[in-house]
């Protein structure tokens, strides 16, 4: 599988790239931008909510546990598997921080234990690809819990849309993990997962909800929201990502919101 994988982000407007509370993977390394040539290839994206105390933390921890399992994107099992990594990592995490604070003079007080206790959240989405066998189809898979999104287009179409297919499907309370184990039963009620077909030619985009919450408001008008990502990164490009989304933002055509994408062209 030839695939060119980069990915675009900005913070919310206001903050700076420190307050960030996004986190995405790229296989097979975890940061792979660029050509690629795999036979499998994972990939993840978390949306921290910043209600929550360190939120990009548990981000960055969750798509580090669900890019590197090998079935987070494809069963309930393997989903429940790579979040119990991330939940059994919390405590190391959450240890590291405070001894952080400590070292810089600026030990936890009273009033963040209560935040620290309650846990962080976030959404998560994780994707696999893989090549087909002789004579079979070269699939793709996905699991996600919450409103980050990934688009299929192909042929100049909307092909796939997950787990969202309207804009009105964006609340401000989305379905999230949580850093403090939550009942198995109860979390599989919220986890999506699909899969389809790949082909040489389509391309995927992976985005957090402000900008898939546009990217669908744009195809309920008939417009071809893929077509200003796509050109992201190329000479057909007017503006760099983080100076269009400004420009989005200015229009209010985009949430203020930390914004990622994660664009996926198969060769």
């Amino acid at each position: 599988m030839l695939a060119y994988v980069k990915s675009f982000w900005v913070p919310k407007r206001g903050n700076n790239q420190e307050e960030y509370e996004d986190a995405f993977w790229l296989g097979p390394d975890g940061d792979s931008d660029g050509d690629l040539d795999v036979s499998v290839l994972r990939l993840a994206l978390a949306d921290g909510a910043s209600e929550s105390l360190l939120a990009s933390r548990w981000a960055k921890l969750l798509v580090a546990c669900f890019g590197t399992a090998a079935s987070a994107a494809s069963t309930p099992a393997g989903f429940l598997s790579a979040y119990e990594t991330a939940v059994s990592k919390w405590g190391e995490e959450l240890g590291s921080y405070k001894a952080d604070r400590d070292s810089r003079g600026a030990p936890i007080q009273w009033f963040e234990e209560p935040g620290l206790a309650k846990g962080a959240y976030a959404t998560i989405l994780a994707v696999e690809f893989r090549d087909g066998a002789e004579g079979q189809a070269n699939v793709w898979k996905a699991s996600c819990l919450g409103d980050s999104c990934l688009f299929q287009v192909r042929d100049e179409s909307l092909y796939v849309s997950f787990p969202l297919s309207e804009a009105a499907g964006f609340s401000f309370q989305p379905p999230l993990l949580a850093s403090r184990q939550a009942d198995s039963e109860v979390l599989l009620r919220y986890v999506g997962l699909t899969g389809s077909d790949w082909q040489r030619g389509d391309s995927f985009y992976l985005t957090t909800d402000a900008l898939a919450a546009w990217f669908l408001r744009e195809i309920e008008r008939d417009n071809r929201p893929w077509e200003p990502l796509r050109d992201l990164d190329t000479s057909d490009a007017p503006l760099d990502f983080p100076a269009w989304v400004d420009q989005m933002r200015d229009q209010g055509a985009l949430h203020n919101d930390d914004t990622t994408l994660v664009r996926i062209d198969l060769l």
